[in-house]
């Protein structure tokens, strides 16, 4: 079945406001991995990092992969996927804060909206893994967790 399909499906008949927020967090996932390549390609070079040590694109390329994992989590395994979306988003910001923290005017914004992602994850966690209990089974509908 369509995962967008079920998801719709879902949000309409199944889910609680819990298992929305969820959804619309592993999505805010997939968002943020496409922005960051979205920058790369305003720069016209996939390995542009300007002031920022060469490690960076190797690091935000690293993330973009993990966002994919922690979006498929978020989904399909409730419990995981919040783990992972707090521990992505503490390295993230840690990382982003403590190396480059003026990389450029325009990445401030950019930090900005990723301090503000990172708050919504840290301030909902505790919430959805109490509350959040609808998941996407690939295999068949999607259903509510035990």
């Amino acid at each position: 079945m369509n995962i967008l399909r079920e998801i719709g499906r879902a949000w309409r008949a199944e889910m609680n406001t819990a298992d929305k927020v969820r959804v619309l967090l592993a999505f805010g996932f997939i968002l943020g991995a496409f922005s960051h390549v979205g920058w790369l390609i305003w720069h016209g070079d996939l390995w542009y990092h300007g002031p920022a040590p060469d490690w960076a694109p190797w690091f935000w390329y690293s993330i973009c992969v993990v966002d994919f994992i922690v979006c498929w989590l978020l989904l399909t395994r409730p419990r995981a996927g919040i783990v992972g979306a707090a521990l992505t988003m503490i390295t993230t910001l840690t990382v982003n804060w403590t190396q480059f923290p003026t990389f450029e005017f325009g990445f401030n914004y950019v930090l900005m909206i990723l301090t503000v992602f990172g708050a919504i994850v840290a301030i909902t966690a505790i919430w959805l893994w109490r509350t959040s209990r609808w998941k996407f089974n690939p295999t068949s509908s999607g259903h509510i967790a035990d």
